[in-house]
């Protein structure tokens, strides 16, 4: 990598006033390694054997060093047939054809040591500079599995709902790649300890506020991880507070749960019904889970959708039921177990 001063060198870091750059490229936009790291600043996680190794470690991480040593190693010094001038090269001033700055590059390279210097020290707007992918320097620690840097990130406020020009935040990245623990790195609640380790003040909730944002393909992170067929991921977003009813995908209106049973994972539509999924939530063509298990002529799912309360005689927009799409030949008792059927006020055993 070249490196080059501005003409500005003085100034703090790229200026958000003004406009946006064109977007071009900038080489991450495609699955990286599958190697995940324990972040070292969670709740429950300790830093080192104590109190005093953890306290120690992060001086060291943040201390102005790292910083100081790379600019006295980037200065950039005349020659001997020039006059005596020497030019320092300022990493916060930085910012490539890409649009990336020198967080993005130490992200992107897995300079760890030096992204945690920069992260302890720059401000906010420079934490959440998005390059001309729109993504921020959480994104990429997304993609190159730095979950350290994640948590990092998060402690110091960077914000998570910011969308890539995929409309994808870092949690639709998690869940998209299976990255259980960076996900609980992003959406772990942030301690006073850990903002008192960092110098931190109060900054508000950090990790992603609004679970339900969909990206542009109008997916939220919940039905990202019912595609990706990841049971861990969806107990988590579920515990974390993510909502099963609350949006349809943009181009059927299927719930998270019409796409669990679209793929036949009896496990995952057990489990969606088990946190309140709606059996008789129809899709623009009005069709409800129950409709689709039965076209699959799935007995399996069929039954625990109507365990669950799923009206077998519900039509969709044409008018057809679910036991309408049931092959004549099945079992329709397989589809619809009548176990509640009561004749003169007793139960009908079938």
């Amino acid at each position: 990598m070249a490196l080059t001063t501005g003409s500005d060198g003085g100034r703090s870091g790229p200026k958000l006033a003004g406009g946006r750059l064109s977007r071009c490229d900038s080489g991450l936009d495609e699955e990286a390694e599958r190697q995940e790291q324990p972040w070292g600043l969670g709740p429950d996680l300790e830093c080192g054997a104590g109190e005093e190794r953890c306290e120690s470690a992060c001086d060291s991480a943040y201390s102005s060093g790292p910083l100081d040593s790379f600019s006295s190693r980037c200065s950039l010094g005349s020659s001997s047939k020039a006059p005596a001038q020497e030019t320092t090269f300022n990493p916060w001033a930085y910012l490539s054809k890409e649009g990336d700055t020198f967080l993005h590059l130490c992200i992107i390279h897995q300079v760890e040591a030096l992204a945690l210097a920069f992260i302890g020290q720059c401000s906010l707007e420079y934490l959440n500079w998005q390059n001309d992918l729109f993504q921020t320097p959480l994104h990429l620690a997304m993609y190159t599995r730095q979950t350290n840097i994640v948590r990092h990130l998060v402690v110091k406020g960077s914000d998570a709902e910011l969308q890539d020009r995929n409309g994808n935040t870092p949690l639709h990245l998690a869940c998209l790649y299976s990255l259980e623990e960076s996900a609980r790195a992003l959406t772990q609640p942030v301690t006073a300890k850990e903002r008192r380790l960092l110098g931190c003040g109060d900054s508000g909730t950090a990790g992603p506020r609004n679970l339900e944002r969909q990206n542009w393909q109008g997916l939220t992170c919940l039905q990202v991880a019912v595609l990706s067929r990841n049971d861990g991921m969806v107990e988590h977003l579920l515990s974390s507070g993510a909502r099963v009813n609350t949006q349809q995908e943009a181009t059927s209106g299927r719930t998270a749960l019409h796409l669990a049973v679209e793929l036949g994972e009896l496990g995952l539509v057990s489990r969606l019904l088990r946190a309140g999924g709606d059996p008789d939530a129809p899709m623009y063509n009005g069709c409800t889970p129950l409709h689709l298990a039965a076209g699959r002529l799935d007995p399996g799912i069929a039954s625990a959708l109507c365990q669950a309360g799923a009206d077998p005689l519900l039509p969709n927009l044409e008018e057809d039921t679910p036991m309408d799409l049931a092959d004549s030949n099945w079992n329709i008792l397989d589809l619809c177990p009548f176990d509640d059927v009561r004749l003169r006020g007793q139960p009908v055993a079938v």
